[in-house]
């Protein structure tokens, strides 16, 4: 799995639940980090992803580390409402949503 790929799917995840929350400290993360709004893997806000990418480094991504990777980043974000956001997530939707996403066409 690619970095790009991971920070898709934690885009999503935290997407969803923006989708029923709507909480502002979320939605303006979101708003930086969306990742589908170019056509380059990149983020809306570049600078978002480029930190990800240092922030992940050479570490190889699995789909059996993926989750706790995804996690981790998220702790160094500092920013509550992401924090509270991804941790309503259980690691069988991250798995579920995971295999559907690299399992359809997608960019990254």
């Amino acid at each position: 799995m690619s970095k790009y790929e991971l920070f898709c799917l934690i885009f999503m995840a935290l997407d969803a639940d923006w989708d029923e929350s709507h909480n502002v400290e979320l939605g303006r993360y979101l708003s930086d980090a969306n990742p589908f709004l170019f056509a380059e893997n990149v983020s809306a806000v570049q600078d978002v992803f480029i930190k990800f990418s240092s922030f992940v480094g050479d570490r190889e991504i699995t789909k059996a580390n993926s989750f706790s990777i995804a996690e981790e980043y998220i702790d160094s974000l500092n920013i509550p409402a992401v924090s509270e956001s991804f941790s309503t997530l259980e690691s069988k939707q991250w798995n579920d949503a995971l295999e559907e996403y690299l399992g359809s066409e997608h960019k990254g």
